[in-house]
Parts: structure tokens; sequence; C-alpha cells
């Protein structure tokens, strides 16, 4: 979480930083204004349904002050979301800077996974991985290493939790190992290369057992501030 020493990057920003390292991230476009071209282009390139959200700094908690709606599944359900979220934002969080809407690809629900970066006073940057969604708040079931880490390293925290099992076969899905074991070294190699990161946050990260590649649907990073 961000603080008076830290800046949180918005999630376009990190998102575009972790695609760019090579964590596979949900589609998404951002929408300046409300403009019938580009709700098109964007409706074209991600496909229906999608969910639509404020984008701005000063929005931490967009649920909260109505600014996310889920399901949007045309055009003209885009213009009516765009409009109802910029109205929120101006009633319910007024003077905060708006950049504009972002538009994301809704996923269908896979096996969630959490992928992190935290730092510790005593050890520096560790990365964590585990069962996500609601499951990391009941059961805990994760497994840290201090950065950087190995490809051994990457496999043995898998096998340290539940996700080897699920890997192996769970109700009749196959789960692909390799996709976690590339986004926990992808991870390695953006904190090393970028070493003012203080946090990363990424879940659910989303696997599929039918071919489909893993994705992360919601992520964070955490910067250090100058």
């Amino acid at each position: 979480m961000a603080d008076k020493k830290t800046i949180a990057l918005n999630e376009r920003d990190s998102a575009a930083m972790l695609q760019q390292c090579g964590v596979n991230m949900v589609p998404c476009a951002l929408l300046e204004k409300e403009d019938e071209a580009a709700f098109a282009a964007a409706a074209e390139s991600m496909g229906f349904p999608m969910a639509m959200k404020v984008l701005s700094d000063d929005i931490l908690h967009k649920t909260d002050v109505g600014c996310v709606v889920l399901g949007v599944n045309s055009v003209q359900q885009m213009h009516e979301a765009y409009r109802t979220i910029l109205d929120n934002a101006a009633k319910n969080a007024p003077g905060a800077k708006v950049q504009g809407v972002l538009a994301q690809k809704m996923l269908p629900r896979g096996f969630e996974v959490l992928v992190g970066v935290s730092t510790d006073p005593q050890f520096g940057p560790v990365i964590m991985v585990g069962l996500g969604g609601v499951l990391v708040e009941l059961l805990h079931a994760v497994s840290l290493r201090v950065l950087p880490i190995t490809r051994a390293d990457a496999e043995d925290m898998i096998d340290e939790t539940p996700l080897a099992k699920a890997c192996q076969g769970l109700r009749g899905q196959k789960y692909d190992r390799e996709e976690i074991v590339q986004t926990l070294l992808s991870l390695s190699r953006l904190v090393h290369e970028h070493p003012g990161i203080v946090e990363v946050d990424i879940n659910p990260f989303m696997l599929y057992g039918d071919g489909r590649p893993a994705t992360a649907v919601d992520a964070m990073v955490v910067w250090k501030q100058e």
C-alpha cells in the first residue's frame, strides 16, 4: 500500500510496466473522451463483456464512489457507463483529477493465483506466490523467497503451495505450471532492473485449463519516492 514515501502507479501504467516485462495482462483501452470511433475500436479489439472504471490517481476505491461498471455488452452501454462514471466521480470525488475511463475485457473465471512482491525491512524485496482471490485471505497458502530468484526457486515455491496439485490436475482441469514459473521470473527481473519498486500486487492471476493463456486481471506497482 502506498504512503507518503511511496507512489502507486495507476492501473494502466502498472499494467503497461508488467506487460513489458513479460506478464500477460488483460486487454484494456483508455477512453479519454466520449468518442464514438474510440468506443467502437475498443469494442472491436476486446469484445464484450467489458468492465469500465475511472482512471484517476486520486480515486483509490473506485467502487465506493460508483466509478466501476461491470457487464458492459454494447457500444451504447459503453456510452451510458462512461457518463455514469464521470458523473459519479464529479459528485462523489470532487476535485479528483480524472484521466479518463479504462475499458477492460471481462474474462471468464479461472483458477485464481496470487503473485506479488513486497519489501521486508530486513531482507529487502520478497516475492510471493499462492492461492489467489478470497482464498488468500482464508488460507494464507503462500510461499516466499528473497529476490532475486532462480528457476529452481520458482519451482520450489510452487511445490510449497496447493498450486502444485492444481497443476497436476484438479477436477478434470490441468493448469500450466510453466506460466506461473515464467511470471515469477519476470517479476524477479523487473525488480532487479527497477530497484525503486517496493511492491507489486497481482491478484488474481487467472489460470485456464483449456489452452487460453494465463492472464493478470488486477495489478498495482508501487514505487519509492525519490
